[in-house]
């Protein structure tokens, strides 16, 4: 074998060893980071990313709440897979996601006496400012922030329970939401309340006072959208009872005025 040969085999053994470490390390890597971030103890079962394609999976991934929190579970995904355009990542202003697809077997979301939120708390790691404002909702959004692009996002989401333990008794609701919807084009997380979503939210109860457990723009968006959801549908109840009676009393008459 040649010199230039056997140069050629190290190398690719080395970068196969590279490739090894990376896959092996990563998730850990990623757990540390996540967790100092947002103090929040995430672990990831399976996490491949390619660096050089931009396409990421993770799949077991679950985050648990801080023990300051009556519950220690917040979010649970199946799989989550991405496609990212590492040229906007690296040289553009906005980031841009050529598709995501995010499969959560279950999210709880969590208020604690005071008003703050998990999701809330969570969010606003992410933030430059870092703690949440009262109420649990994320601080105003930093320079810089909001700034991506999907172009092509699915989100299937089995079930959402909603705890509230700022009241003198704990309150909880579990809603079996089964959601699966793909949006195209997505630069705001208003975009994500099209109707067919909202009128799911809508027929399993959801309350308009979501608004108080749910982080920023996002949880009055859909205060405001499950909230006239429910109003509209109150005023057609109403009007259709009104006309009901309103029918019966006429057939009422006419039957008397039929009688000799």
């Amino acid at each position: 074998m040649s010199g230039t040969a056997k140069a050629l085999f190290l190398l690719g053994g080395l970068f196969a060893l590279a490739a090894l470490a990376w896959m092996a390390f990563l998730p850990a890597v990623v757990e540390g980071e996540l967790r100092a971030a947002t103090g929040f103890d995430v672990r990831i079962a399976v996490l491949a990313a390619n660096p050089f394609t931009g396409r990421v999976v993770a799949r077991g991934l679950a985050a648990r709440n801080p023990p300051d929190y009556p519950s220690p579970d917040f979010v649970t995904l199946r799989e989550l897979t991405a496609d990212v355009n590492v040229f906007s990542w690296i040289f553009a202003d906005r980031i841009v996601i050529n598709e995501l697809d995010v499969n959560a077997e279950k999210v709880v979301i969590i208020r604690q006496r005071g008003g703050k939120s998990n999701a809330g708390e969570f969010i606003a790691a992410f933030s430059k400012g870092g703690a949440a404002a009262p109420g649990g909702q994320a601080s105003s959004p930093q320079r810089g922030s909001g700034r991506y692009l999907i172009r092509k996002l699915r989100i299937r989401l089995g079930q959402l329970v909603i705890a509230d333990y700022s009241g003198s008794k704990p309150d909880q609701s579990s809603y079996d939401l089964n959601i699966d919807h793909t949006y195209s084009n997505v630069s705001s997380a208003r975009q994500l309340l099209v109707p067919e979503v909202v009128r799911s939210l809508t027929s399993f109860g959801l309350r308009h006072d979501t608004a108080q457990l749910l982080p920023g723009d996002f949880g009055r968006a859909l205060a405001e959208a499950v909230g006239g959801t429910a109003d509209v549908e109150a005023k057609l109840k109403d009007a259709g009872q009104k006309a009901g009676k309103y029918l019966k009393g006429l057939f009422d008459k006419l039957e008397q005025s039929a009688k000799p």
